[in-house]
């Protein structure tokens, strides 16, 4: 198992890469997803693997409310090209809880398929980790291993996002 290093400003590990002359890609979001307004207090564990294909659990949530829409959260599964959700090779859902606001902003209905969501935004900015890192930021907490990436794009809503759901969710422009 990885060694995590704890992270309380995610913002300024972000400087420290980059003075150390990390890397931005640029990549555009082309994944689609499965989501539904969740069930105040629905639980939901995000999962991810390690580099040597060892489960990693990335975060534990519960569905709450959108304090700035008043609407309750997403429940959010991926999906393959053939619409079936994405499962890792430990069994585990790639699933997550999003923001009303915030899925609105970044996902739009296919209209060919119910409950089918299509990214939008354009391209966005990544730097990669360095380390394992273990958040604790915002109230939260989340572990993603080294080689995953943050998204840069808006220091306002910076995330991280494992290499594994990196590659099979965004195309390098």
């Amino acid at each position: 198992m990885e060694s995590y290093k704890t992270i309380t400003n995610l913002q300024e590990y972000v400087n420290q890469i980059k003075a150390q002359g990390g890397r931005i890609l640029l990549a555009e979001k082309t994944a689609r997803v499965r989501a539904y307004q969740g069930a105040i207090g629905e639980k939901v564990i995000s999962w991810s693997v390690d580099s040597k294909g060892n489960p990693v659990l990335e975060k534990e949530a519960e569905v709450g409310i959108d304090k700035e829409t008043g609407n309750p959260e997403w429940v959010v599964t991926k999906i393959d090209e053939n619409g079936q959700d994405v499962i890792d090779s430990n069994g585990n859902k790639n699933q997550w809880i999003i923001e009303d606001s915030k899925f609105q902003k970044k996902y739009e209905q296919d209209l060919e398929h119910l409950g089918v969501f299509k990214p939008i935004g354009g391209v966005q900015q990544f730097i990669q980790l360095t380390s394992a890192i273990h958040i604790i930021q915002w109230g939260e907490e989340w572990n993603i291993d080294e080689g995953g990436f943050v998204n840069i794009t808006n220091k306002d809503d910076m995330y991280v996002i494992s290499a594994r759901d990196f590659e099979d969710t965004y195309r390098e422009v």
